[in-house]
């Protein structure tokens, strides 16, 4: 399918080409969290999307009355859907498939304060449908007047790839004509930071920030959590018509490790199933792929079990892989989306940016890790891979837009 508009809020970046800037440079977004409520040993650092306005977007009114993870969204939303230009098919034929993590984690918070604070009457009454799972995507399609399929999916870390991939299968099987799909979350409330931080995945580096999120390096000691959004509009290419295409979603697999609910399968089966999945559906091989921009979140666990389902699926003709979490930290929600973006910037450009902070490979990971500076490819496909709590995986097999000739 055509990707013929894409839009980001995301740290290191409001537009795509402010993030593209960050993740070439090698630049991390993580900066130390504070709260006079955490003890003493609880540190952590955190990636903010600075510089986002929600006013640029809402009304006063809805500034207030939305979560921050909703303004991320209606952010990126409209700015992928603003750089589509010309006419949109009827709304009718028109659909948003949005994919999220956790919600509205700081809406959910602030209402049951008020409860606890001052009763029933100090919740509003629109509490309830602003925290449900399926409250981003209503509010997109609202705001758009997109009266097609509306859809929630929730595949934890790997909910922004998901959605995209179910846009694509909704045109496949003719239900809309334009698809607008994507991911957001937005964690760093105090309620949400300290259930990651029992779960004791995120890392501690508050003395190296910039350093805190380094996929692959053998120091590596958790993720950063982070905030974004990122949302593509999507076409069948006969569709397109005289729109400027992106690039291309040729493929996309899903599947389940069923191993357990926070750890990765270790041997990485459940990813390579995904991955296969993935060239099955895009019509390619292995050999076809010019890059891999990992989901690589900076745990052990994860970057191992990854790195493990790379090994098998290229052998030793693995190509250059990257990481954009080491500068955006982890989105949740919004990472797969954000990352299939940048996937076909890359793609576009030829060049895959470097891992941020990254200086020693862990040497039980086999791959050609990008470091430094930007990487020039050839020719070839882009494999962004998403992989989440409970086992849930969605990989994107992704091309230039030569690709729809």
């Amino acid at each position: 399918m055509a990707v013929v508009g894409a839009g980001v809020k995301a740290p290191g970046g409001l537009t795509i080409e402010e993030l593209w800037s960050s993740l070439c440079a090698g630049r991390s977004i993580a900066e130390p969290f504070s709260d006079e409520r955490l003890p003493d040993d609880a540190r952590l650092v955190v990636s903010r999307v600075s510089g986002f306005d929600p006013g640029d977007y809402l009304s006063a009114v809805e500034v207030r009355r939305l979560d921050r993870a909703h303004h991320l969204a209606i952010g990126a939303a409209q700015d992928a859907l603003d750089s589509v230009g010309g006419d949109l098919p009827p709304p009718e034929r028109c659909a948003v498939v949005c994919g999220v993590g956790l919600g509205a984690p700081a809406t959910h918070e602030e209402q049951l304060g008020r409860l606890l604070a001052h009763g029933l009457r100090g919740m509003s009454p629109l509490g309830v449908p602003m925290v449900m799972p399926s409250s981003t995507a209503s509010l997109l399609s609202l705001r758009f007047a997109f009266a097609g399929p509306c859809l929630s999916v929730s595949t934890a870390c790997a909910s922004g790839a998901t959605a995209i991939g179910e846009g694509v299968e909704l045109l496949r099987r003719g239900a809309c004509d334009l698809v607008l799909a994507g991911g957001v979350d937005s964690m760093l409330s105090y309620g949400a930071l300290c259930g990651f931080l029992r779960l004791d995945v995120m890392s501690r580096h508050t003395d190296d920030p910039a350093r805190a999120s380094r996929p692959f390096d053998v120091a590596r000691d958790g993720f950063v959590m982070g905030e974004g959004a990122g949302f593509v509009v999507l076409q069948r290419p006969a569709d397109a018509g005289e729109r400027d295409i992106l690039g291309a979603v040729l493929g996309y697999g899903t599947s389940a490790d069923a191993h357990h609910l926070v750890a990765p399968s270790p041997d990485g089966a459940g990813a390579l199933r995904c991955m296969r999945l993935a060239l099955l559906d895009a019509g390619a091989d292995a050999s076809a792929v010019g890059h891999v921009n990992a989901h690589g979140t900076s745990t052990v666990r994860n970057d191992l079990a990854e790195a493990a389902a790379l090994s098998a699926l290229f052998g030793e003709a693995a190509p250059p892989v990257t990481a954009p979490k080491a500068t955006t930290g982890h989105l949740v929600g919004g990472s797969g989306a954000v990352e299939a973006i940048v996937t076909l910037v890359s793609l576009r450009t030829g060049l895959v940016p470097p891992v941020a902070g990254l200086r020693d490979v862990d040497p039980r990971v086999d791959l050609d890790v990008v470091r430094d500076e930007p990487r020039r490819i050839g020719d070839g496909l882009g494999l962004s891979s998403s992989f989440g709590f409970g086992g849930a995986n969605a990989c994107l097999v992704l091309a230039g837009a030569d690709a729809l000739s």
